[in-house]
């Protein structure tokens, strides 16, 4: 599948958008997560080294290459009855007596793929720096259901592994930031805190357990001069005035079904810069008209003033359609209009 768009990769492009710098040339293309299927669709082969992946996103009209240090963090126990219910860590026992993979990061991150993707770069290009789920690891160890109780009988516990597990994120980037160096264009925090109709648990809990981290993974983009952006499901609107105060410069994905974008744009657009919102339902099922529709709507309502990046509303998937997401990409190289 042949993208009909001239690839003129260049950072600066995405940089000044992101941190509200007004329009650049055309409206980026931002996204964070694309699947392989979709991704050897573009590159007409199959991908299998670093060469790939950074042709994949320079062929595709990125002026970045989203690259996630390797890290297995996550300890799943089958017997249990599910991530929702009742997890692996249920008491300090359980935490204190075992040796758990994020107090051991020397054994379980690998940082070989920054390295790669570093060594095949173009100058004009940057690394955008991925690592996340503070919070979502948390909960994911617990149980849903058993970490919302324990927020109330065993708080120490809950906030004991908030900190293990920020410590381990922030010791991530600290490495992954110095490998990168001169290639690093920007961090991008993951941690889902929200669902449809807003926050997964009250604000105050983030504001003394997970916003601390991200000030301190947002201080690290700071020292580096680059931009720091951050990726949450859900409604957000009790947390945007943290967004700001701890130095987010553009949130991502603004799912369609749970905020308006054009009222985030009117209340926050002059704080933080706006990425994706083109539904994924759409880009799945959708006809090529319709997307580029959608594309056409965003740039105009949100990227008037040039804060806005085109990208979907969560990542693309292997089952979004190749050409809905061909037209996507080359209606946002048509410009502001």
């Amino acid at each position: 599948m042949k993208i009909d768009v001239k690839p003129e990769p260049d950072f600066s492009r995405i940089r000044q958008v992101l941190m509200l710098q007004g329009r650049a040339d055309r409206p980026p293309l931002c996204e964070f997560g694309i699947d392989r299927p979709i991704k050897e669709a573009v590159l007409g082969r199959p991908l299998t080294t670093a060469a790939d992946e950074v042709d994949f996103w320079i062929k595709a009209g990125y002026d970045f290459v989203h690259v996630r240090p390797l890290y297995h963090l996550q300890v799943v126990d089958h017997h249990s009855r599910s991530i929702e219910g009742v997890g692996v860590i249920r008491s300090w026992d359980d935490l204190v007596n075992n040796t758990w993979p994020w107090q051991d990061l020397d054994s379980n991150v690998d940082y070989s793929q920054l390295y790669a993707v570093k060594k095949h770069l173009p100058q004009s290009m940057k690394i955008i720096l991925s690592t996340g789920d503070i919070f979502t690891r948390v909960w994911m160890h617990m149980g849903y259901t058993h970490f919302c109780h324990s927020l109330f009988d065993q708080p120490e516990l809950v906030s004991t592994l908030m900190r293990q597990h920020g410590e381990a994120i922030l010791e991530i980037n600290r490495r992954s930031v110095e490998i990168l160096g001169d290639s690093l264009g920007a961090i991008w925090y993951t941690d889902d805190i929200a669902f449809g109709t807003g926050l997964l648990v009250h604000p105050e809990f983030f504001r003394q357990e997970l916003f601390p981290y991200m000030t301190k993974i947002g201080d690290l983009a700071r020292e580096a001069g680059v931009p720091y952006l951050y990726h949450t499901d859900g409604s957000l609107w009790a947390v945007f005035d943290d967004f700001v105060q701890i130095g987010i410069n553009a949130i991502h994905p603004l799912e369609p079904n749970s905020m308006d974008a054009v009222e985030v744009k009117r209340k926050v657009g002059d704080k933080l810069c706006l990425v994706g919102n083109i539904s994924v339902d759409l880009l799945s099922r959708g006809t090529e008209r319709e997307v580029r529709d959608s594309v056409r709507d965003r740039i105009e309502k949100l990227g008037y003033d040039g804060g806005y990046c085109v990208g979907s509303s969560n990542t693309i998937p292997h089952y979004v359609n190749p050409l809905n997401y061909k037209a996507m990409i080359e209606e946002a190289f048509r410009g502001y209009l």
